[in-house]
């Protein structure tokens, strides 16, 4: 029988891996709706763009390359269609192949340095390689372009050609590069830069020739492309980098190594991190510098890159760990298939003299077969745990976001424009040919617009202090405030309606308590200027209307509260109470209650504990207070939140909860008898702020919003639904209802009239 050929074997192999992940990436593309993520979206909408208008316009982001967007628009010229479902069918064959080139890359560059064996189990890895797939998902797939070439450069710079074909080649690789994606550019330049610097020092003028091709290719599209970015932000790349982008801190945590390992990587990076001896002395062995210089690069640049908030850069740290996937799945593959040298180093150590050797190298045999079997199987199980999540977590072009862009294709004016929640998002636009407005995650961008019209608030801020007041439509209807923290507003304070109350005794003797949620609301501005703002937010009941003013000032972050209560008929020992609730995302611990809480905890000092020990109060008359201002401190995130109280409380209560946190300050006054027309108000201030508060405890708590507050006159930016609907002639909402698709802990929930229903979207109108 003839032997076969291992030329045959890896043909085989190369086939039916290449298959597999064709068929891996095709079916995970075919798993969340139409394409999962919302990208594809995007991407559809600019390659349309190019088709219709027959060229590459210039982006309105100027870093926004176009390459990915043209050979799309290629392909759909091609097909002669811009139909969504075909060219969703042509965005999967076109991904399935480029994941297929990063496979063949990595086997082929692997073959070349380290041999078959480390080729065939890095291709393992990188199939099983979880950024990979989590980026198929989202649908980065121009970054995910510009990942595929880079590994085809890497492998082109070690491959044995003609000095003119490899520079050839590796013009046409970097110019694609420097088109495909502005990251992959930004890495790729800082992986090259060394390469080519040793080389240049060290290597023929032949090999400085083939990273010329590379320099000259890449410049060119450089020119091409990036001219005017260069041109128009070279004064601001400091700025840029160290204080403009302060939100990425937000990513901070999925880049720590506990996250890398339960999110990305699993038991792959361990091993990876064990491969890298056995790589130094393989490449030493084979004195190949470039490559040693290539492999490091490639994995260390981008590691270095998603660690670069401990330089003090602003990056998008998490984008870099898709860059260091591929060359970490050949770090894993070299650890792998070293396990198979395990009998040979035993053979060669164990004398030919100890009884049961044979027995010896079969069992190390069996534990190398073993060992090998079971880091792909931890592997595959850690793969299948994460990608099984993607489809329902990605889901935005789901069969309900398709009936329901159909139905307003069909059914709704063309003129206009929709609001969407983040789920269908751009796919709404894409599918229904309307001019949407959609919510965005706010780490990257925050779409006011899409929020107001979708929550139902209006809304003031000066950059440092954000006020929203959500209608009666809402779940959790209340004033709320928000603190500016690297860029990112995050609420700390809330005074929800329900649980501001007005108590009395009715004429039958009984305390009667009702809660503003149970009374007409009705929301408006009363002064709009830059310098000051107004909102007025009245109560009506048929015993009493309650008007809040919240008023809110551009030289200051401090916001002013008056109650008003005006009584419709007599009314007995009349009490107004109203809670305060703190956020629980942040980390209230201390509080100052001069005479009761000197920077403690309600723990410290409790009137009453529950009988789970849940949680404790500390309730008091407040002349047990020394002053009027109460302080609670979040020393972690360095937050405080002042209340001074201009009209002096009766009672108050503050707890926290068995975690220490405090979460209540509530206060009540009492305001005796009210005849039919009489009215009494009360008002007090609140601060919060995010500073440096080290010395906080050397001044008293009057002299803390002094301190504190910002004076710095910032224009105010009001905004309210009824306006966008108004001004953006916005003529239907359209909410995805799954909680999975909700971008914060608010439920969408718009002040208005249902249209359309199919069990998950639903579409409202603005009757305009």
């Amino acid at each position: 029988m003839q032997k076969i050929k291992l030329s045959t074997i890896e043909l085989v192999f190369i086939i039916i891996a290449a298959s597999i992940l064709f068929i891996i990436t095709v079916h995970q593309m075919s798993s969340a709706g139409i394409l999962p993520g919302n990208d594809p979206a995007v991407h559809l909408g600019k390659s349309a763009t190019i088709v219709i208008d027959q060229k590459v316009t210039y982006s309105t982001v100027p870093w926004y390359p176009p390459l990915f967007h043209t050979l799309l628009a290629i392909l759909q010229i091609l097909a002669g269609t811009l139909d969504v479902i075909a060219a969703a069918f042509i965005l999967k064959m076109l991904i399935a192949t480029l994941n297929v080139l990063i496979l063949l890359s990595t086997y082929l560059l692997c073959k070349k340095l380290f041999g078959i064996g480390i080729g065939v189990t890095a291709s393992v890895f990188v199939i099983l390689s979880v950024p990979l797939s989590e980026m198929i998902f989202w649908g980065g797939y121009a970054n995910f372009l510009g990942l595929a070439y880079i590994a085809f450069i890497f492998y082109i710079l070690n491959k044995d050609m003609h000095v003119y074909q490899k520079t050839f080649f590796l013009f046409i690789g970097s110019f694609t590069i420097v088109l495909s994606h502005q990251l992959a550019t930004f890495v790729f330049v800082l992986m090259f830069i060394p390469a080519f610097l040793v080389t240049k020092t060290s290597s023929k003028k032949r090999k400085i020739l083939v990273f010329f091709g590379i320099i000259v290719g890449g410049g060119l599209a450089l020119l091409a492309w990036y001219a005017r970015l260069i041109i128009e932000y070279s004064n601001r790349i400091i700025e840029h980098l160290f204080f403009t982008m302060t939100e990425t801190v937000y990513n901070i945590p999925e880049v720590g190594l506990d996250a890398l390992i339960r999110n990305n990587f699993g038991a792959s990076l361990y091993i990876a991190l064990l491969g890298i001896p056995l790589t130094i002395i393989l490449l030493k062995k084979k004195k190949n510098l470039t490559a040693s210089i290539l492999i490091f690069t490639w994995i260390s640049i981008p590691f270095l890159l998603s660690q670069s908030y401990i330089f003090g850069f602003y990056l998008p740290y998490i984008r870099f760990v898709y860059f260091f996937a591929t060359p970490l799945a050949i770090l894993a593959g070299i650890l792998t298939y070293s396990l198979t040298k395990i009998p040979a180093i035993f053979e060669t150590i164990i004398s030919q003299n100890i009884k049961g050797k044979q027995i010896i190298l079969k069992v190390t045999k069996v534990f190398a077969l073993v060992s090998i079997v079971s880091l792909f199987i931890l592997q595959g199980t850690f793969f299948l745990q994460r990608t099984e999540t993607y489809p329902e977590f990605y889901e935005r072009s789901s069969i309900s976001s398709y009936n329901s862009a159909l139905w307003i294709k069909q059914y709704s004016s063309p003129e206009g424009r929709v609001v969407s929640s983040r789920s269908p998002g751009s796919w709404l636009n894409i599918l229904s040919e309307r001019e949407t407005i959609q919510e965005t995650d706010p780490q990257y961008y925050r779409n006011a617009i899409a929020e107001s019209v979708l929550y139902g608030f209006y809304e003031m801020h000066n950059t440092r202090t954000l006020i929203q007041e959500y209608t009666s439509a809402s779940p959790n209807p209340g004033l709320e405030m928000y603190v500016a923290i690297h860029n990112i507003w995050n609420r700390g304070i809330s005074i929800p309606n329900e649980k501001a109350t007005v108590i009395h005794i009715d004429p039958f003797g009984r305390w009667r308590e009702i809660p503003l949620s149970e009374t007409d609301q009705n929301i408006y501005w009363t002064i709009t200027t830059p310098e000051k703002t107004q909102l007025i937010s009245e109560y009506s009941h048929e015993l009493f209307k309650v008007t809040k003013t919240v008023t809110f000032s551009s030289n200051s972050s401090v916001v002013d509260i008056n109650w008003l209560i005006e009584a419709h008929k007599n009314l007995a020992n009349v009490k107004l109470e109203f809670g305060n609730f703190m956020d629980l995302s942040f980390d209230f611990k201390k509080a100052l209650v001069p005479g009761v809480l000197e920077w403690q905890n309600p723990w410290d000092k409790a009137t009453y504990v529950n009988e789970e020990r849940e949680w404790v109060v500390i309730e008091d008359d407040f002349d047990r207070v020394e002053g009027n201002v109460i302080a609670i401190l979040d020393s972690n995130n360095q937050i405080l939140g002042v209340f001074d109280f201009h009209d002096t409380p009766n009672f108050f209560t503050i707890g926290a909860l068995e975690n220490k946190l405090i979460d209540l300050l509530t206060v009540r006054y009492e305001l005796g008898y009210l005849e039919d027309g009489m009215k009494q108000e009360v008002s007090f201030s609140t601060l919060l702020c995010n500073s440096d508060f080290e010395g906080i405890k050397q001044f008293e708590a009057s002299e803390f919003i002094q301190e504190y507050d910002s004076t710095a006159k910032l224009d105010i930016e009001q905004i309210d639904f009824p306006t966008y609907i108004e001004e953006y002639d916005i003529k239907l909402v359209v909410v995805d209802t799954q909680p999975q698709q909700v971008l914060s802990e608010r439920e969408v929930s718009p002040d208005l009239d249902r249209l359309y229903d199919n069990g998950r979207i639903t579409v409202y109108t603005t009757k305009r």
